[in-house]
């Protein structure tokens, strides 16, 4: 019954999402004066920006969104959101749809280095400015938003190691070819190696939709065929509520700890859950994300010198850390971990 919920809640997000999509961008169109700004933020005309998107489900890239979507009003911005789950060529056509709706300015959300590059470009040469957030798009032109996401994956990996003295048999979930995923598999694999008696004995993994009931399937079988495992790491909360789901069907939950990437409500609700066996994650705020992307691209917009790489710290939570605070949600999260809410990432003196 979770598994079919959930699926019901995953379609349901897509076709809002499709429905978001075409409309999105009809705001108001008084321009926004804001004192002290540069050009084009100083109330010439009204600025128009658009978020392209690869991944849409899961709560991350609902905050995302919603970061985008409130430092670009507070910029005096609309933003016109594209996206199409997990499709390469979609995305790719939808940067040309940007380019073609003259839109002053891009942020390209995810996707695959080969497919993205091109249409960046093009963006580019179309005068249109462009920034990304966790996709190489391997242009000097473009600066890189992104989670320091080598240092989460030592997070996660350090407290495995840590937890259980430095001998445990894991499981992992592992995608290879999204850029955030691949920073993070690196310093766990140079742990893993480090340490002899801490051993991957299994390895799965995909996006297919909806990513928590794909992975629970997955971990349900490995679990059913290495019952040694005692720790899982999730390196994405959506892999994590996957493999809650398969641990409470298998009713292993007092048996493997899961430990994971990222944060949310629903996250939270699950880590503060009697007898939980999610006990970690490394996160970064979601929304925060969102809002250093736009402020990114504003200052590319007006012709600052901006980084090529812009990185957002992480921190670590435990369940034992979340139960403690009392926090139930995001922002209860916030109020209690104040360091968390936002970051000095892309900031500009003039910006509200």
């Amino acid at each position: 019954m979770k598994r079919f919920l959930l699926f019901a809640m995953a379609l349901m997000l897509v076709a809002t999402f499709a429905a978001f999509a075409g409309g999105q961008g009809e705001q108001d169109e008084d321009v926004t004066f804001i004192e002290g700004a540069p050009a084009p933020f100083n109330g010439e005309k009204k600025l128009h920006i658009a978020h392209i998107s690869y991944l849409l489900e899961g709560e991350f890239m609902q905050m995302y969104r919603a970061g985008i979507e409130t430092q670009a009003a507070e910029l005096g911005m609309k933003v016109t959101t594209l996206g199409k789950q997990s499709d390469p060529q979609a995305q790719a056509n939808f940067v040309n749809q940007a380019i073609n709706m003259g839109v002053d300015g891009i942020v390209i959300q995810h996707g695959l280095t080969e497919t993205m590059m091109g249409p960046a470009q093009e963006a580019l040469d179309a005068g249109i400015p462009v920034v990304a957030f966790d996709v190489d798009l391997m242009n000097d032109d473009i600066p890189q938003i992104a989670q320091n996401d080598p240092k989460h994956g030592l997070n996660a990996i350090t407290q495995i190691v840590e937890d259980f003295g430095g001998d445990v048999d894991m499981a992992y979930v592992r995608v290879a070819g999204i850029l955030p995923l691949d920073k993070r598999d690196g310093p766990i694999q140079e742990v893993v190696a480090a340490n002899p008696n801490v051993e991957i004995v299994a390895q799965t993994g995909t996006l297919d939709s909806p990513i928590s009931v794909a992975n629970a399937n997955q971990a349900t079988a490995v679990l059913r065929a290495n019952p040694n495992i005692q720790a899982y790491l999730a390196p994405y909360d959506e892999f994590a509520k996957g493999i809650v789901m398969a641990l409470e069907e298998l009713d292993r939950t007092d048996a493997v700890r899961v430990y994971s990437i990222d944060i949310s409500t629903q996250d939270i609700e699950m880590m503060t859950q009697p007898g939980t066996p999610w006990v970690m994650t490394s996160a970064v705020n979601p929304s925060e994300m969102g809002a250093a992307s736009v402020r990114a691209l504003a200052q590319v917009m007006a012709g600052e010198d901006v980084p090529h790489d812009i990185l957002v710290e992480p921190m670590i939570f435990t369940s034992e850390m979340l139960i403690e605070s009392g926090v139930t949600n995001m922002e209860e999260l916030m109020e209690a971990f104040p360091d968390f809410k936002t970051s000095d990432a892309a900031r500009s003196p003039w910006m509200p």
